[in-house]
């Protein structure tokens, strides 16, 4: 079959271009709902659900990336957001794997779901750190980290685990870039053609329980019954 006829460049594209989707909802709010948490400690759980569905999702992309037909693993785009993204297997590998990590006799000294940190909405030169669940003895944890050079935090929001910090807008940045990349690419391959669509195919179906049926059945003979 000729690369451009592939059907599996469709499949592709439709793992792509939603996955992105999911990226950029996880994200959009991200920092917003980490600003709620000081006044309302019920928005760390939104903020931790969009910060493991952003790793998700760009672990999925990463997934799909590398088995587009055609697309040469060497090539620099691809290659350069592999690189920009590759702390997202070390956090997905962490949380996939929960069960073995906490089944250690020598239990890691970090948070079981990290450290959240973002900066401050009215100061830019302050940023909070939520330690999530239980602190025991000897917890460990890490911070914002402040880019010296550029005069701001590396990152609106940051989760760390295990002595590393997944840093989210720098790491967001690099898979817009291998978006624009990609999803034109997937279009001008494609032989027959790619229509980027919102509309969605919607199938409905509506259950005829057995009472109703037999409700049904009853008048229509008394029905009968009334015509004779």
């Amino acid at each position: 079959m000729h690369a451009s006829n592939d059907p599996r460049l469709l499949k592709c594209f439709d793992g792509l271009h939603f996955s992105f989707k999911m990226l950029t909802h996880a994200y959009c709010t991200l920092h917003p709902t980490c600003a709620r948490i000081p006044e309302d400690n019920s928005s760390l759980v939104p903020a931790l659900a969009q910060c493991w569905s952003f790793i998700d999702a760009l672990h999925r992309i990463r997934e799909i990336a590398q088995a587009v037909p055609g697309l040469s693993s060497r090539e620099p785009q691809l290659v350069l957001f592999l690189q920009r993204t590759d702390l997202a297997e070390t956090y997905r590998h962490y949380i996939q794997h929960l069960r073995s990590e906490l089944a250690k006799t020598m239990l890691d000294p970090f948070p079981v779901w990290g450290s959240l940190s973002w900066a401050d909405t009215a100061d830019p030169r302050v940023s909070h750190t939520a330690i999530v669940g239980a602190q025991l003895p000897g917890i460990g944890y890490a911070g914002a980290v402040w880019d010296r050079h550029e005069g701001r935090w590396v990152s609106s929001v940051s989760l760390s685990v295990a002595g590393t910090s997944f840093h989210f807008d720098p790491i967001y940045q690099a898979g817009q870039g291998f978006r624009a990349f990609i999803i034109p690419w997937l279009i001008s391959t494609y032989e027959p053609g790619l229509l980027v669509t919102t509309s969605v195919s919607i199938v409905s179906t509506r259950v005829q329980t057995d009472e109703a049926y037999s409700a049904k059945a009853h008048v229509s003979s008394g029905h009968e019954l009334k015509s004779v």
